[in-house]
């Protein structure tokens, strides 16, 4: 315990009220956010908090507790806090809850779905220091956390430059187009990956070969495979292999999302959900071909009409082998690629800084609420 510091059950401290029950879709409007557990939805014309941090009540994730700034309307699928003492600010309160939401969301019941046990919630025990040091430790996070914001914002600055680079280089190009299936040395240089008989689940292992899927692709390989396989399996799987400079994409869901395999990165297997392409380097860039296939209307306006699926949208090997884009001088398109690490550069410089700064900002809500 630090000294002068006192600790208390939540209850005795803070207003617990619930939300009010969602407004009904007539109702929609244009100038508040309606706020649930899940977070905002669609928006009305009244609010009923401002400023407040609100607790998800029913299916709680990992994210079950978040501050929300100005004013919203709060459902009933979430629980406001507020301090009801004058010794307990409502920044400090915030603070405290946020580095409480693991044990928040420890406190969630159920198989299907995790609903918050609202007495365990009312008996969390919280700390309150004197009102000068509640202040010290804010602005002392929140300073961190504006670092980590800039920062994040110098990221997507750098995003929007690859896009404009893109766009002033190939916006308006009359090249002619060719098949995906020709820009390959290979028809198996496009390829979905191994299905039920070739790799079932029971096969994968906690390490080994990495097995690279859609939750990979969508963090463009910032999230590390959860599913290996062993060096047999993955040379069984050899027509199924990713490798440097390949593009992966996602044939389900989010059909079209892709990514070029790192250089830096070992060869490993596809999952079943993506799709492999393998460029001839003599045709065709693959940096420049994902940033195409990514913001070209026209290549897009393709995948979608191809994409099937009344649940959920897909595309096939065939189908993806047809896509037509357009393929300008290669030296054009690599001009383009160095550009494109060049902002990578900078863009891997930030982020270690972003991860460096996080770890100071988790070190300090341990060391104050630990």
């Amino acid at each position: 315990m630090k000294e002068n510091w006192t600790y208390k059950k939540l209850d005795e401290v803070c207003n617990i009220n619930y939300g009010t029950r969602v407004v009904q879709k007539k109702d929609k409007g244009s100038t508040y956010y309606v706020y649930g557990g899940g977070g905002a939805t669609f928006m009305v014309d009244t609010y009923n908090r401002e400023d407040c941090f609100i607790v998800s009540r029913f299916a709680m994730s990992q994210k079950c507790t978040r501050f929300v700034k100005g004013k919203f309307f709060l459902n009933d699928s979430g629980l406001s806090v507020s301090p009801k003492i004058k010794g307990l600010t409502q920044p400090f309160l915030d603070k405290v809850l946020l580095a409480n939401n693991d044990t928040i969301y420890s406190y969630g019941k159920g198989m299907a779905q995790r609903n918050l046990d609202i007495p365990s919630f009312k008996k969390l025990i919280i700390p309150i220091p004197p009102l000068a040091t509640q202040s010290r430790i804010v602005s002392e996070l929140d300073l961190l956390q504006s670092i980590i914001d800039k920062q994040k914002a110098q990221l997507k600055e750098l995003d929007n430059l690859a896009q404009a680079v893109f766009y002033d280089m190939f916006g308006v190009f009359d090249v002619p187009k060719f098949t995906l299936l020709e820009l390959c040395n290979s028809k198996n240089d496009i390829k979905c990956g191994p299905f039920g008989t070739q790799l079932s689940k029971d096969e994968y292992k906690k390490n080994g070969i990495a097995v690279w899927g859609i939750p990979q692709i969508n963090s463009h390989f910032t999230l590390s495979p959860s599913d290996f396989v062993t060096e047999e399996k993955a040379s069984y799987l050899k027509d199924f292999s990713v490798i440097a400079g390949d593009i992966v994409m996602s044939r389900k869901g989010n059909v079209g999302q892709c990514c070029v395999f790192p250089e830096s990165f070992a060869s490993g297997i596809i999952h079943s959900d993506v799709l492999r392409l393998r460029l001839n380097s003599q045709k065709a860039n693959s940096t420049f071909m994902m940033f195409q296939l990514h913001l070209s209307e026209d290549v897009k306006h393709q995948i979608q009409l191809v994409s099937s699926g009344a649940i959920m949208p897909g595309i096939n090997v065939t189908k993806l082998k047809n896509i037509k884009v357009v393929v300008p001088p290669l030296s054009l398109q690599q001009s383009f690629a160095a550009k494109i690490e060049s902002i990578e550069k900078q863009k891997a410089a930030i982020s270690k800084s972003i991860e460096e700064t996080q770890k100071l900002f988790d070190y300090t809500m341990d060391k104050y609420f630990g």
